[in-house]
């Protein structure tokens, strides 16, 4: 019978592995003092780049205004459903949330341009230190391209909605505090035109189309009517399975047209409500303010964070050079 020896090799212990880990950042602490004018150069390096990058980017500033979507008629997710595609968004996004179609519509084409049209406080060119190239081939369409595409980054402009209370936030943030300001109360104004505007046509032409199905069903009750009155009278004194028949008939279609005269009579007084009171409003909850102080950048935390950085990199750097002495040391013996 064939023996097998198995052979178990011990797991280290807890203690052993806290004695490993502390061997491991000794050697660590002490590469690091054998080579600290190596890691003080490295520290003051990281350092300084990190205080360079904190003075010297560009400070933004933040408005924010909340905001919520109320309307009369209908609920929210239909009417602004109908809002994104009078507005030519797609609802690629689909489902009831209002937010949806509302930021589609703030970064619509329709709307960046607009903004960029704009005459603000400071011209966005010079905000953004943008140099057009005129002897390029269209360069003003190209350079629009580019701006639309820069606020559609959503570095700018920031649209946020709380899923269960509704409040709406919106946010800008430009480098000057007087165009974020501006630009936040521009895009609410606009919202307000849109939602007003566009979604009264809406209603307008919803009642305009049930008052014309309306005279059409008239007309054809009318004649409903009339062939019915004009088979009775010629069919008075006669009995026939035949003319029973085509006199139910006509009463069907006399029947079916009053029912949809009816049907469409209710749908014409409703339309007209809401042609005069389906008018989507945008109610402010907190109006928004100019800003004091800038938002970013957060020089304290970038300060700090690099500061770990540095440190970091010191020691990393210490240990690594060390490591290359040895093995450097190493293959000049063996050569």
């Amino acid at each position: 019978m064939a023996r097998y020896l198995t052979i178990f090799y011990p797991m280290p212990s807890e203690t052993e592995e806290e004695i490993d880990l502390l061997e491991l950042m000794f050697s660590i602490v002490k590469r690091t003092l054998k080579h600290k004018v190596l890691a003080a150069f490295v520290f003051v390096f990281v350092t300084g780049m990190v205080f360079a990058f904190a003075l010297l980017s560009t400070p933004f500033y933040l408005t924010e205004a909340k905001i919520i979507y109320q309307t009369s008629g209908g609920t929210q997710s239909s009417g602004l459903n109908a809002l994104a595609v009078l507005a030519g968004v797609s609802n690629a996004k689909g489902g009831d949330d209002p937010s949806a179609y509302l930021q589609d519509i703030i970064l619509s084409n329709n709307m960046l341009q607009s903004i960029l049209a704009e005459k603000w406080s400071v011209d966005l060119l010079t905000l953004w230190k943008i140099k057009p190239d005129t002897t390029k081939e269209n360069w003003q369409l190209k350079l629009e391209y580019g701006m639309l595409a820069t606020l559609k980054k959503g570095k700018y402009i920031v649209f946020s909605q709380d899923k269960k209370s509704g409040v709406i936030k919106l946010s800008t943030e430009f480098e000057d505090p007087q165009v974020s300001f501006d630009v936040n109360n521009f895009i609410y104004n606009q919202l307000n035109d849109i939602l007003k505007n566009k979604m009264h046509f809406k209603a307008s032409e919803n009642r305009k189309f049930t008052e014309e199905r309306l005279l059409e069903v008239k007309d054809n009750l009318k004649e409903a009517e009339e062939s019915l009155r004009r088979f009775r009278q010629r069919n008075r004194l006669r009995v026939d399975p035949a003319d029973e028949l085509e006199d139910a008939r006509l009463q069907r279609d006399v029947l079916m047209n009053q029912e949809i005269m009816i049907q469409l009579q209710k749908q014409f007084e409703i339309a007209k409500i809401d042609e005069a009171r389906d008018i989507p409003v945008l109610d402010v909850i907190d109006l928004p303010m100019k800003p004091i102080d800038k938002s970013k950048p957060k020089r304290k935390m970038i300060i700090l964070a690099g500061g770990a950085a540095a440190v970091f990199f010191a020691i990393l750097f210490a240990v690594l050079y060390d490591v290359f002495l040895e093995k450097k040391n190493l293959w000049r013996k063996y050569v």
